[in-house]
């Protein structure tokens, strides 16, 4: 994420400014709230479905599968393949939801505009936790 080196930043100027211990309270207090707003945007379940809608998964915002449901029209028309398939692209749905979710709510609390276009994650490599644990740790470096 592009923001962890501007908290990190932000945390060594304030260092550098010695700046009184309310004003470094404070930014402690910010931080900590952008950090419950992206872990409650990680715990959040969204749902993604595939092209035909007849696979749909619940993933939470940190990626874990809560739910799949196949209906019964899946079930009836797609081979084994294609309603592997299809519970792949939902997966991917649910996960970009998540990930546009989480994007705008940096982007809210950080006062940037969000990227028009976002991106799907890599099912393999997605895992926004090492992201928020760099927030924990520029909010610490903070205090």
């Amino acid at each position: 994420m592009s923001d962890v080196p501007a908290f990190e930043r932000a945390a060594g100027e304030a260092e550098r400014a010695a700046l009184s211990s309310g004003s470094l309270r404070a930014m402690t207090e910010q931080l900590n709230g952008v950090l419950a707003r992206i872990t409650e945007a990680q715990e959040t379940v969204y749902e993604g479905t595939d092209d035909t809608g007849t696979v749909v998964v619940r993933a939470t915002g940190a990626g874990r599968v809560e739910d799949v449901y196949l209906s019964p029209q899946a079930v009836r028309d797609l081979d084994a393949q294609a309603l592997g398939a299809a519970c792949v692209t939902a997966v991917g749905d649910a996960r970009m939801r998540a990930a546009q979710a989480l994007t705008a709510t940096i982007a809210e609390v950080s006062g940037q505009s969000a990227p028009v276009d976002v991106p799907a994650p890599v099912p393999q490599t997605y895992d926004p936790a090492p992201a928020a644990e760099a927030l924990r740790t520029a909010a610490r470096r903070a205090r």
